[in-house]
């Protein structure tokens, strides 16, 4: 406890301190002023000093000057050479130096000992070029001496110059400085740059030293000129003063700053003793006041007030205790007012003790005290009622935490540091808990909710009141809606579509897991934020802001759907196809309280629709074309057959042969036109052999660029593996890329043409789709690019940019490669070229291409039987005359009964049919896939070939399955139909050989 002391002793006590302040603050003011008036004194005799110094030094240069003007003016009239000899007499003794400049400003005539420099030119000397009565101090050409020039103009334009040395003024600036008024005073002189003119110490005069380089610390000039500045670690005072004339010299009159300190502490102390006296004199008269008029009143105060006792209705202090102060009289009659109202509050407050008594019984919270040890002083019968005690006497007095919050429903011990009952005198603030257990006297327990609020007493915290409401009810219904939530996250966090629900004004209250994937916002994020800035929906085609779906349910007050189309923004930017619905939140009273909306990512859903939209496009075309090929290719059959004997004819002109020629190239491009849209056939499949996809991209490239200003590159090993691929439909695909790369480069460029084995090739798009070993083929342009908004278009079936296209070309290519097996990739950007890569399985052959060929003999005559079935009469009259052209004998029938017929009749001659030809299709009668396997069951040597303008049958892509040796698809030229027929004919014999 901190010590007290009396009034009397405090009052001596603070006395003695101001005083003691009082004559420091003073006494430093003093000192202070003291100080600074010896220095006014000291600095008023050195400006005295300086001011002689000023005035004595152009006196000493000058004694002379009136003496030289007075001979100038009394020079003679006469020429130069008069006038010069009139110098030289009356300046024969002058001292140190003189001469005579004409008006070119050379020497003409100078003092004795110095003719040498007679025509000297000194006019670019600055002290000559100034043209000033007195020059600067500089150093003498001829004396080598300090010195200053006086100048005086004469007739004939010459001018009379009169140094005079300031080591002249060495006596008088010695008498000077031994005529000191204060003592160790001393005064030296610098040039302009700071080198010694005059010191008390003559090495640094004859050294030149630079003093302004020790002066470069000096202070400021205070308000009565002093600075100061120390050398050789000694403080000097200075004034200083510069001269006129000489001009550009300073003087510095300086004394050592230790001289003043003894006078200054001499006068000082003289006054400190005086006011010393002063200071005790005055504090002995304060105590004896204050002691009489206010110390022993006080005294007598609380002598009476400690003997006051509460219960009294008599006047606490005495009246005469004031000693006449009024100030005194007027406290006497407040404290024993005071009294008096005190003892009628102890009486008013013993009667609401009683009311408080009754107000804490009446109320239905449990209710006690608690001091700052934490020992319970009150509690109300609420509190025993809900703990099951019998009296107050079990409580009050005691540690009521260890008996009714000693721990927690698990059993773990609660440590009343920690206790919300305890924080609320622990802490100086209310404290409230939720979640408390709380026992009762029998050992049972219950969930309360408590309040503490500190007791405070004249500001100190004296202890706690705690409030206790049993929540056990409430715990068990939280419980359950908190068992019902969580049973709801699960579910939503179940749902494989994502979910968000807003309240009436549009705001996010909650989204689950998908949610959050599908908008890229988090679920403590989003919450409160406007669903248009979480749920960002455009449309697909015009990319407009779709309607807000809050806005359309709380309009309508029914569910409703998305539009289609709909894109899904994600916070990061990508986007997703969506599909949703949005219904309105109903509370029991069937009042909306919010939206709900539903929705999943259809992307993937919406990208298989295109791509199978995109086939049924393909075999819409497919199905078109199966279905007019068959006629439409006899009949080209038919006139390709004739053009081509007709250009046999040796009768015909070569005019004429031209024109059929042209023919024959039309018929051909109408064959090929077929042949395209034939690959968009479904069941159709390519003729495929084992061959070297190099040498198909070399012949169809350089077929396609011929003439062009576009150059290919190739980038193709000699290892590259072999593939099983239809020669004529592979063309076709290299062509048709080729030639778009070809367009996109009208100004010319370069197409690069990439081929590389690849061991474990993965399509990209498709990752789960392994291709195993292949033949990666990239083919690159340097063109104008494709747009990102047709990339996906551009394989479509009479999709085109170009005026002359078809759009069928790329549409072919796509099918083509997918009925090889294969894949092909579009990589583009505008102005930066486009890429194409094309993926094909590598053969499991291990033949090179054309391994296994039959070597056919040239064209000569035939002498075969060659069996030829067809029910077209056009195509089966015109195939016998090709025949018969080469000598071939030729037997006709008109479908597989005939054929079957005639096989056996000509089998059972000496000489059998040699080889069948026979169309894969009769219209009502037996066609080639019946009529070989009979025929090969008759003769099992049987060589049939197949021929049919269905040319996109599974049969003729895998002829050899179904018995046939070769196959033939109409339209076909002469010389191809009998290539076919002469390697037959060829390999036959070689077996039989």
């Amino acid at each position: 406890m901190k010590s007290e002391v009396s009034l009397r002793h405090l009052l001596r006590h603070r006395l003695f301190v101001a005083a003691t302040l009082a004559f420091v603050l003073t006494g430093g003011l003093v000192g202070w002023r003291q100080s600074q008036a010896e220095l006014d004194q000291y600095a008023r005799v050195m400006q005295e000093q300086l001011r002689l110094i000023k005035s004595l030094i152009p006196v000493r240069l000058l004694q002379n000057t009136a003496a030289l003007q007075q001979m100038v003016d009394g020079l003679p009239e006469g020429d130069e050479t008069v006038l010069l000899a009139a110098v030289r007499e009356r300046l024969r003794y002058a001292d140190p130096l003189y001469y005579v400049l004409d008006a070119r400003g050379r020497i003409v005539q100078i003092s004795e000992g110095f003719d040498n420099y007679l025509g000297f030119d000194p006019s670019h000397m600055d002290h000559l070029r100034e043209e000033r009565p007195i020059s600067r101090v500089y150093q003498s050409v001829f004396s080598h001496h300090s010195v200053v020039a006086l100048l005086y103009p004469l007739k004939h334009g010459l001018r009379l110059v009169h140094e005079r040395d300031v080591q002249d003024l060495v006596p008088l600036l010695r008498h000077l400085d031994k005529a000191k008024v204060l003592p160790e005073q001393a005064f030296f002189i610098l040039s302009p740059e700071g080198v010694v003119v005059y010191h008390a110490d003559p090495t640094l005069v004859s050294t030149r030293y630079n003093l302004a380089f020790d002066l470069k610390n000096m202070s400021s000039p205070d308000q009565r000129g002093l600075r100061h500045y120390l050398y050789q670690n000694k403080k000097y005072y200075v004034l200083q003063a510069d001269l006129e004339i000489p001009q550009g010299w300073t003087v510095y009159m300086q004394l050592p700053a230790r001289l003043l300190t003894p006078v200054i502490i001499k006068g000082v102390a003289g006054q400190l003793a005086g006011m010393l006296i002063l200071v005790v004199v005055i504090t002995l008269l304060f105590q004896f006041v204050l002691n009489h008029f206010f110390s022993r009143p006080v005294q007598q105060l609380v002598t009476a007030l400690g003997a006051y006792e509460p219960g009294r209705r008599e006047p606490i202090v005495a009246p005469e205790i004031s000693s006449g102060v009024l100030e005194f009289s007027r406290i006497v009659e407040a404290i024993n007012r005071m009294g008096l109202a005190v003892f009628e509050a102890n009486t008013r407050l013993a009667g609401s003790e009683e009311q408080i008594r009754l107000l804490l019984n009446s109320t239905a919270e449990a209710i006690y005290g608690l001091d700052a040890e934490g020992k319970c002083t009150f509690c109300n019968d609420a509190l025993l009622r809900m703990l099951g005690f019998a009296g107050t006497k079990e409580l009050l007095g005691r540690q009521i935490h260890d008996i009714i919050h000693h721990s927690g429903s698990t059993g773990i011990h609660c440590d009343m540091t920690g206790c919300v009952a305890h924080q609320g005198y622990r802490l100086g603030r209310e404290a409230h808990s939720d979640n408390e257990v709380f026992w009762r006297a029998d050992g049972s327990s219950f969930f309360a909710e408590c309040w503490s609020y500190p007791l405070r007493k004249d500001g100190e915290i004296t202890g706690a009141v705690v409030t206790l409401l049993d929540i056990s009810e409430r715990k068990q219904a939280e419980n359950a809606l908190a068992a019902e939530k969580e049973r709801l996250a699960v579910t939503l966090r179940s749902i494989g579509d994502g979910v968000i629900t807003t309240d009436i004004e549009g705001r996010v209250v909650l989204l689950n897991v998908v949610a959050e994937k599908l908008t890229g916002w988090k679920q403590r994020e989003a919450v409160g934020r406007p669903l248009g800035e979480v749920f960002v929906i455009v449309n697909e085609k015009t990319r407009l802001p779709c309607e807000n779906p809050v806005e359309k349910v709380l309009a309508s007050g029914q569910i409703i759907g998305l539009a289609n189309h709909t894109i899904l923004v994600s916070r990061d930017g990508g986007e997703r196809s969506i599909a949703d619905s949005g219904a309105p939140i109903h509370d029991q009273e069937s009042r909306t309280i919010g939206v709900v909306l539903v929705f999943r990512d259809v992307t993937d859903q919406v990208r298989v629709e295109q791509e199978r939209l995109k086939l049924k496009k393909l075999e819409s075309v497919g199905v078109l074309a199966g279905g007019i090929s068959h006629d439409f290719n006899n009949i080209l059959a038919a006139i390709l057959g004739n053009l081509s004997l007709a250009q046999l004819d040796p009768r015909i002109g070569e005019e004429t042969r031209s024109l059929l020629h042209a023919a024959e190239k039309a018929s051909l491009r109408a064959r090929d036109l077929t042949q395209q849209l034939l690959t968009f056939s479904k069941g159709g499949e390519p003729i495929k052999q084992t061959a070297s996809i190099a040498e198909i991209i070399r012949e169809s490239a350089t077929f396609v660029l011929h003439g062009s200003s576009v150059a290919c590159r190739w980038v193709i090993p000699d290892d590259l593996w072999l593939v099983d691929i239809d020669r004529g439909q592979m063309s076709q695909v290299i062509q048709n890329i080729i030639l778009n790369a070809k367009h996109a480069m009208p100004q010319g460029g370069e197409i690069e043409v990439v081929c590389e084995n690849v061991v474990d090739a993965v399509v990209p798009v498709e990752a789960s789709t392994m291709l195993g070993r292949a033949v990666r083929i990239s083919i690159r342009d340097t063109g104008i690019g494709i747009p990102p908004s047709l990339l996906d278009k551009i394989f479509d079936p009479y999709f085109t940019t170009k005026q002359e296209g078809s759009g069928l070309g790329l549409a072919i290519t796509h099918s083509i490669i997918a009925k090889h097996g294969g894949h092909i990739l579009v990589r583009s950007a505008p102005g930066q070229g486009t890429t194409f890569t094309i993926l094909l399985s590598a053969s499991p052959a291990e033949c090179e291409a054309g391994k296994g060929d039959v070597e056919v003999s040239p064209a000569g005559p035939g002498n075969a039987r060659i069996l030829l079935m067809d029910d077209d009469e056009m195509v089966r009259d015109i195939s016998a005359a090709m025949l018969r052209h080469q000598g071939y004998e030729v037997v006709l029938a008109q479908d597989g009964r005939e054929a079957l017929a005639l096989y056996r009749q000509y089998r059972h001659d000496d000489r059998p049919v040699d080889l069948v030809v026979m169309d894969l299709t009769i219209p009502g009668g037996m066609g080639g896939k019946e009529t070989v396997r009979e025929m090969l069951a008759l003769d099992p040597a049987a060589r049939v070939v197949v021929s049919s303008g269905y040319s996109n049958d599974p049969i003729m892509a895998d002829y050899r399955q179904y018995g046939f040796v070769a196959a033939v698809a109409k339209p076909f030229q002469m010389q191809e139909f009998l290539g076919v027929i002469r390697q037959v004919l060829a390999l036959a014999d070689r077996q039989e050989g």
